[in-house]
């Protein structure tokens, strides 16, 4: 979190340094931070190597997962100094690096974890049933998901640091006439804790609320059982929120620009095209939720516990929704540096999230359903908070019904195709073939409904990633 935190946070630093002192005072820059970052990840895996057996073995009593506890420690030091370089590279021109060194992370882990974890996971079996504990089994499999963690952020990382010594040695012959401020030098390490802290203190009260609400769960209910709801139910509604996570993101300088102007009218104007674009987004994910849960699950996850309970998913999908709100708000506030403000209403979030949760499982005795429940309250709350919050500090109203009008009746359209196709034409149909061509065939009826009905608009698909090959799609189509 705190490697995440400050990798804008020294990207901005060194364009600044770069701007003032040239490129020897940012590369002076990139070297504290990188031994910042060091310091600060190295003090936090001693803390939780401290922290291990009361974690593990009176909080959680699960004693076998320190050792795939431990093998994360050990990444977090390298994912710190990860995060960090991406922010250099950025810094000083090698975005694309940067960006290339992202995605062989993902896809690099996407295939070595399963090569790590089933041999490992086989073993475990194997020294379970030689001493009759099936806990082995589980434990191996997880040191295996860990160890992959590790191997994949050592080889990204060591990448990443080739690069920069390559960019090092391209920018040393611009460094001549360049100078450095030996104040500002010192006051780098305040400079990242501050705007770390920005992005780690909501990010670690939403962990400390999910560690509790597991031992909350753990009291009374299975590991296993738990442990499947978060790495099949938790793990698709994440997914799908990382896409609304990274919109509101790339939005975030727009809404830094349009704010320092201080035009209302254009605040409002992009706020709106925002959150049309956080619509039309999370509308077809709560969709896809809602009437493909069973062959999505049975696709991914073929074994396993909690395949027959696809009514949790569906529960989720509004959590989608108020979560994808939720980070926009949350974006428009942090361009504002109204940091506290969104600090309070993620705090008041995770305390809902617990309550609820406690009372649902407890008292009304609904087992799993009382997490996905409990966290689509804690979303909703979440979303309500920091809309007020918005309308409070920042005078800026919502047209809620032109932001969700024409993605709702996108949605409504794509919701009866891919039901039409997974539960009539394709019924009996293999799991895969009925989620990818139910999905496909959706999204586009979605696609060309959002586009007539004027709900995404050029100026709207132009905020996506691929936004120029949708209007070129569009275009094709004789749809804009």
């Amino acid at each position: 979190l705190f490697g995440i935190g400050t990798n804008r946070a020294v990207s901005n630093l060194i364009r600044t340094r770069i701007e003032r002192y040239g490129i020897a005072g940012a590369k002076k820059i990139a070297g504290q931070a990188l031994l910042t970052a060091f310091f600060v990840s190295v003090v936090l895996a001693l803390l939780g190597a401290a922290l291990k057996d009361v974690l593990f073995c009176t909080f959680y009593a699960l004693p076998f997962a320190k050792m795939a506890f431990l093998a994360l420690l050990c990444s977090l030091v390298i994912l710190t100094l990860f995060w960090m370089l991406l922010g250099i590279l950025d810094a000083f021109g090698r975005r694309e690096t940067a960006g290339r060194w992202i995605l062989a992370f993902g896809v690099l882990l996407f295939f070595a974890a399963p090569l790590i974890v089933a041999p490992l996971d086989a073993y475990g079996q194997k020294v379970g049933a030689l001493l009759q504990n099936t806990s082995y089994q589980a434990a191996y499999g997880a040191l295996g998901a860990a160890f992959s963690v590790l191997c994949v952020s050592l080889l990204c990382t060591a990448g990443c640091g080739i690069s920069w010594i390559k960019a090092s040695h391209e920018l040393h012959q611009a460094e001549y006439g360049s100078s450095s401020n030996p104040a500002a030098d010192r006051s780098i390490a305040f400079f990242l804790f501050r705007n770390g802290l920005v992005i780690c203190v909501p990010a670690a009260l939403a962990g400390i609320g999910r560690i509790g609400q597991s031992g909350i769960y753990l009291k009374s209910g299975s590991v296993s059982t738990w442990g499947a709801y978060l790495g099949k139910y938790r793990l698709l509604m994440t997914l799908a929120l990382l896409g609304a996570f990274a919109l509101a993101a790339s939005l975030l300088p727009q809404f830094q620009l349009v704010l320092k102007r201080r035009s209302l009218r254009k605040s409002r104007e992009k706020c709106m095209v925002a959150f049309r674009c956080t619509a039309l987004y999370t509308i077809p994910c709560a969709v896809l939720f809602l009437t493909t849960a069973q062959p999505m699950l049975q696709m991914l996850f073929s074994k396993g516990e909690l395949n027959g309970l696809y009514s949790i998913l569906k529960v989720l999908a509004i959590t989608v929704i108020f979560y994808g709100l939720a980070f926009m708000l949350g974006s428009v506030l942090f361009a504002a540096e109204l940091y506290y403000s969104i600090w309070i209403a993620v705090l008041v979030s995770v305390l809902v999230r617990l309550v609820s949760f406690s009372v649902m499982s407890s008292a009304l005795k609904l087992d799993l359903y009382a997490g996905a429940y409990s966290d689509a309250l804690s979303a909703f709350v979440l979303c309500l908070i920091l809309l007020g919050m918005v309308r409070q500090q920042l005078k800026i109203a919502v047209n809620w019904l032109r932001v969700f009008l024409a993605p709702l009746l996108a949605g409504i359209l794509m919701a009866l195709v891919c039901l039409l196709c997974s539960q009539v034409i394709l019924k009996n149909a293999a799991s895969p073939v009925r989620m990818l061509v139910s999905a496909v065939v959706g999204l586009l009826v979605y696609f060309v409904s959002t586009v007539v009905l004027k709900g995404a608009t050029r100026r709207e698909l132009r905020c996506f990633a691929a936004g120029d090959v949708l209007i070129e799609l569009a275009s094709t189509m004789r749809l804009l």
